[in-house]
């Protein structure tokens, strides 16, 4: 019974259902990233948790699709979208053990709670910040 978080699956999809996976063990609570790239990728700001990679199965990738900006300050995170749907789904610096992963994809319930913000030095000025939850200036420091 003391290790039912670690067994837990926590399953995810695109809009259309053509990139689905799961996740097995305990998810990060959702950062919150307000970054210029998160706001053209999400619409808005983005809302992330995070997993090991090797704890993401994909089910259904027919859809999936990775996009990596060149021209980037962050020439080795790549996106994961949803080619059929525009779904945005992942972010995954390549060199590092953690994807994050795009909160709204998430099959609820989820159980997670919001616990922080990033890069809140690029936020937009259409909307506030107005919870009491930590606030950085750029990424996490833990």
């Amino acid at each position: 019974m003391a290790d039912d978080h670690l067994n837990k699956i926590t399953k995810g999809r695109c809009l259309c259902g053509q990139v689905q996976f799961e996740m097995q063990g305990e998810l990060r609570g959702i950062v919150n990233c307000h970054c210029s790239k998160c706001r053209k990728f999400h619409g808005n700001y983005g809302a992330y948790t995070s997993v090991k990679v090797e704890k993401v199965k994909m089910t259904q990738e027919k859809g999936l699709k990775w996009f990596r900006s060149p021209t980037d300050e962050t020439p080795n995170v790549h996106r994961g979208f949803c080619s059929e749907c525009g779904s945005s789904l992942f972010w995954h610096p390549r060199d590092q053990p953690f994807i994050a992963v795009a909160a709204g994809s998430l099959v609820e319930p989820t159980t997670l709670k919001t616990i922080g913000h990033v890069w809140c030095s690029q936020k937009a000025d259409f909307y506030e910040i107005k919870d009491d939850l930590p606030q950085f200036d750029e990424r996490w420091i833990a």
